[in-house]
């Protein structure tokens, strides 16, 4: 059983999708996508999606800047060109790039498009790592990103937009107080129903069976160095499954990825690997012999 759940642990921690920052490019312009936020203020049924990314030229020699347009495609195939009015230069060649877009988007692809005669090549795409997910019997957990994050008085507060479905047959009560918080160090912190500005993060719900809740996820009071690193939700029985959201992980979040993946590249597929691979590991616990494993790779 020991190895079971470490097993298990492994499987759900190869949830995480790839780490940022995306790249991308077409021969004469460089393209870095370092994260991508939203502002929950900014209306009940819209939000504002913001790119912080990079246009860098091939040819250093060449200091002109690179202009260009950019599009953004959802998760639904909707398209979005940017909202000029939210976009904000950082440096001359970093930039924010904004898009309003209904509250429930999750962007998927950014098209990029060098402005003709500058000899900065032709038109490219980013593709957006898919969602975070944690499936099986019990429960669907999903992780959409970062909703905001807050410096005031030396504490931070950040939001996460989370969903939950309850896969199970019998009703699922939930709370702020089913999950938890780990930064890059292993700090744990609390989720509270309300932050420090009286904004409502996730309210105590019960859940029918196939139903699902999306909402913000308020953590406070953080240290404004801690950066959030692993989401855990803690089951009604006591166990707990966990994703590692640290978009700042680099190359180290490719040793929570599995070695062989479904090439079904939507989030059902992904959701659907999930579930598969917990599965095979279940199968193997039913069939393994007496004597104990000695290493990660006899899992």
């Amino acid at each position: 059983m020991r190895w079971l759940a470490l097993a298990l642990l492994v499987l759900l921690a190869a949830g995480a999708s790839q780490a940022y920052p995306l790249y991308g490019g077409n021969g004469a312009v460089n393209c870095t996508v370092f994260g991508i936020f939203k502002d929950p203020s900014s209306g009940e049924s819209k939000t504002i999606l913001t790119v912080d990314l990079s246009l860098i030229r091939v040819n250093a020699s060449n200091s002109v800047p690179v202009a260009a347009s950019f599009q953004l495609t959802d998760g639904n195939d909707r398209v979005f060109d940017i909202a000029q009015a939210y976009c904000r230069d950082l440096d001359r060649e970093r930039r924010l790039i904004a898009f309003l877009v209904p509250k429930e988007t999750i962007a998927r692809i950014l098209t990029v498009s060098p402005s003709p005669g500058q000899s900065a090549g032709d038109q490219f795409s980013i593709r957006f790592p898919e969602l975070l997910n944690i499936s099986n019997e019990n429960v669907t957990l999903l992780y959409y990103g970062m909703q905001r994050s807050i410096v005031n008085s030396n504490k931070k507060t950040v939001e996460l937009d989370v969903s939950l479905t309850n896969n199970g047959s019998e009703k699922l009560s939930i709370d702020a107080g089913n999950f938890t918080l780990k930064d890059q160090w292993g700090w744990i912190y609390k989720s509270s129903e309300y932050d420090s500005f009286g904004r409502k993060g996730l309210s105590a719900a019960v859940l029918q069976p196939n139903e699902t809740v999306r909402s913000g996820l308020i953590f406070a009071s953080l240290s404004p160095m801690s950066r959030p690193a692993e989401l855990v939700y803690r089951y009604t029985d006591g166990t707990t499954y966990s994703l590692n959201i640290d978009e700042e992980a680099g190359i180290n979040a490719g040793l929570l990825q599995p070695q062989e993946e479904e090439s079904d590249s939507s989030l059902a597929g992904s959701i659907k690997a999930t579930k598969a691979r917990l599965a095979k590991v279940k199968k193997s616990n039913s069939s393994e012999e007496k004597t104990e494993p000695k290493g990660r790779d006899e899992l």
